[in-house]
């Protein structure tokens, strides 16, 4: 709805009334910059006037310190503002983010908000990640509603959105700043691979839910998209070293500079060495890593070029204990490994925009992974190389399309002589295209955004990832918007290729014979119906309610397919599309700011999954993702740059896996002091000395250990 001139005036002048204070020379002004801060990490070390607010929005909280090109920036006071005319109130960075304005584009591959995206999606901010006292990428997720986030053991997570959790949840596609750590061979991800510097996390985009049209296979019950800082938002230099009784060394030292006027880049390194944790028998997943890596960055001078180049390189020791059969008495044996991990990557992106109605950009990247540990050691590379451009036809109507082709090579042996890949190395590739059209859909508040990702995969041949979405703006406050959408999940080497012989538990022992699929596989399949709803009450509280049916077909298990009489006897099974499935749930998510100084951010998401058809001998998805789940954060700012923050999380029982329910709490202090430090002590799983969170098949799971863990970061 179009506001006459004079309701545009009343609305800027009451906004500037409101945060009229704010830009006063007598208010306290935040610190300086540290480490090449960009405005919107001014704003979230503001004053806690303004810090509540910029850590709602995130990224839009520019909006709030990017004062050189406002009046405000110019000094203007309350008064001042009150004088301008319209024109000059409409130059004033006047409106106050929240949660609503925090900028996405892994919805639709293009830059929108989290209020105006027609899908379950939340943003993980920098801030957000410092205050919860997270000290790995993993622990990050259980802010995000619904997320079912179990730790396996040290290294090892159980991570899902909307059930079908696992070592390898391989319905679940995460990505690092446009490369995707979705692993071929095990169709999961290996998270103690991913061991970022979360200083230089910018944001990390979570979609509850299939992003199969724009990020393509694998992307059925959710994407996780982890984007890190640019350049230019880390000059200076940072160094970072805690250290406790569970994550023992967690060191990282970065520095950022610049070549020239126009190219900025920056180095880092990372130290970590985390304790094993509790089992009666000895966990011994002890593990530790380092990791190194660069980016550059450069700018066209006239913004209508740019270009990145970065790279990572890592190696580990990881420690762990697995459950396997033998051919011979005592029938079964609990080795205890040294795995090691290795690799490396490099990136190249290239953006053009040829005017604002026509940008482009082609990215492409090689990733290789090397692992030795219980089960098997490979080798896996992959090429991969992607084209997308952005087609405006008008304000509202945005055609994007996009091309892709991958290869992925292996060299994949087992480790011992029960574990087998059949062939060793194989060398298989996929070529993708995207289509998407976003437009109004009869009126402005009203939008359409269709589209499909077409696929050729080696193993299973044509794909197709169709959606539908719709947006309705019911005012600037209250949106909703609902989806239907197809996703597969392609068929993994492992799956394909690969044998194994497991020992089942007593008192029915017997051997399990796990053989590959070979090419009689398909992909798995989900059409998502799903319907959500977001309201921004006041500029302090905003809430939003996500809800889904999902029905799953050509699910790949393990059913039994023949018996050999033996001692002990062993059953055969085979991977096979033999199930399929329906869920349902409900995801709540809140944001109050009861205060200026006090924060509290909370959801509760509820799932029913039901099967049909053949079980597999792995935990059914029935039991292994819990039904009820709850989270509470509250951050307070207390006194002299204090700062105490509260994580509580409650996870109902798993009874396919014989996890029972718990509810743990982790607390931080930090403090802030005027200058280049910063201090923070947490306290881990406070509520009880150890818990269990997932129990797989094959590794010997570890609880949770009570820890305590202190952190200090010196930036320059």
């Amino acid at each position: 709805m179009r506001k006459s001139p004079w309701v545009l005036k009343l609305t800027l002048l009451a906004v500037a009334v409101a945060i009229a204070p704010r830009l006063t020379a007598q208010d306290r002004q935040p610190p300086p910059r540290q480490e090449g801060q960009t405005a919107r990490d001014d704003a979230s070390n503001d004053s806690p006037d303004t810090k509540g607010d910029a850590d709602a929005a995130g990224k839009s909280a520019a909006d709030l310190a990017d004062t050189d090109k406002s009046a405000a920036g110019k000094g203007a006071t309350g008064n001042d503002i009150l004088d301008l005319d319209i024109e000059q109130l409409g130059k004033v960075q006047a409106k106050v983010p929240t949660a609503f304005d925090a900028e996405v584009t892994t919805v639709t591959a293009n830059k929108s908000t989290v209020g105006k995206s027609p899908a379950a999606v939340f943003v993980i901010t920098n801030d957000m990640i410092r205050r919860s006292g997270a000290t790995s990428i993993p622990e990050t997720f259980r802010m995000v509603p619904g997320m079912q986030v179990a730790k396996i053991g040290s290294s090892k997570w159980a991570i899902s959105s909307r059930g079908f959790n696992g070592q390898f949840t391989n319905k679940l596609l995460v990505v690092v700043d446009g490369r995707s750590v979705y692993t071929p061979f095990s169709a999961g991800v290996y998270w103690e691979t991913q061991d970022l510097v979360l200083q230089d996390v910018d944001h990390i985009e979570v979609i509850r839910g299939p992003g199969a049209t724009v990020w393509g296979a694998n992307a059925v019950n959710g994407v996780i998209n982890i984007i890190t800082r640019k350049t230019a938002d880390t000059q200076g230099a940072l160094v970072s070293a805690g250290g406790g009784d569970q994550d023992q060394a967690i060191n990282a030292v970065r520095y950022g500079g610049q070549i020239d006027e126009n190219t900025k880049y920056k180095v880092y390194a990372k130290q970590t060495q985390r304790a094993a944790g509790f089992n009666p028998q000895g966990a011994n997943d002890a593990w530790g890593t380092v990791r190194g890596g660069f980016r550059i960055d450069w700018d066209d001078p006239d913004k209508q070029d740019a270009l990145t180049l970065q790279g990572d390189i890592y190696a580990g020791v990881i420690g762990e204990q697995s459950s396997l059969a033998l051919p011979v008495a005592p029938f079964t044996v609990n080795p205890i490994q040294q795995g090691h991990i290795g690799g490396g990557n490099v990136l190249g992106r290239w953006s053009h925009v040829v005017d604002e109605d026509n940008t482009y950009s082609f990215q492409s990247y090689f990733d290789r992974t090397e692992r030795i540990d219980t089960l098997f050691n490979f080798a896996i590379n992959i090429y991969d190389t992607q084209f997308q451009q952005n087609l405006k036809h008008s304000e509202n109507h945005v055609f994007t399309w996009g091309a892709g082709y991958r290869v992925m090579d292996d060299n994949i042996k087992g480790s011992g002589p029960l574990p087998a890949v059949n062939p060793q190395t194989r060398t298989w590739d996929q070529a993708s295209l995207f289509l998407q059209d976003e437009m109004p859909l009869f009126r402005d508040d009203l939008k359409l955004i269709i589209g499909s990702k077409f696929l050729y995969y080696y193993f299973t041949g044509f794909e197709y990832q169709p959606s539908a979405r719709v947006l309705w703006e019911i005012d600037e406050k209250q949106v909703l918007w609902g989806a239907v959408s197809r996703a597969v999940r392609t068929p993994s080497r492992a799956e394909e290729d690969a044998t194994i012989t497991l020992l089942s538990a007593p008192p029915n022992t017997s051997f399990i014979n796990v053989a590959g699929g070979g090419r009689g596989l398909v992909s798995e399949d989900l059409m998502a119906y799903e319907l959500g709803y977001r309201k921004e009450v006041n500029e302090r509280l905003s809430f939003e309610v996500a809800t889904f049916y999902n029905v799953y077909r050509n699910l790949i298990v393990e059913p039994v397919t023949g018996f050999v009489f033996a001692f002990p006897p062993t059953f055969l099974t085979q991977f096979k599309n033999a199930q399929n499935a329906e869920s349902y749930g409900i995801e709540l998510n809140g944001l109050w700011e009861i205060h200026k100084k006090w924060r509290l951010r909370g959801w509760y998401s509820f799932l029913h999954i039901q099967t049909h058809g053949q079980d597999g001998i792995f935990a059914s998805p029935t039991g292994s993702s819990p039904r009820n789940q709850a989270y509470l954060m509250s951050s307070w700012d207390l006194p002299h740059n204090f700062e105490f923050d509260l994580m509580s999380r409650y996870v109902d029982d798993l009874p396919a896996i014989g996890v029972p329910s718990y509810t743990s709490m982790d607390a931080r202090l930090g403090w802030r002091p005027p200058g280049n430090w910063e201090f923070s002590i947490i306290g881990q799983n406070l509520l009880a000395p150890h818990h269990l969170e997932f129990a797989p098949v094959i590794t010997v799971p570890s609880a949770v250990n009570r820890g305590v863990y202190a952190q200090v970061v010196w930036r320059h």
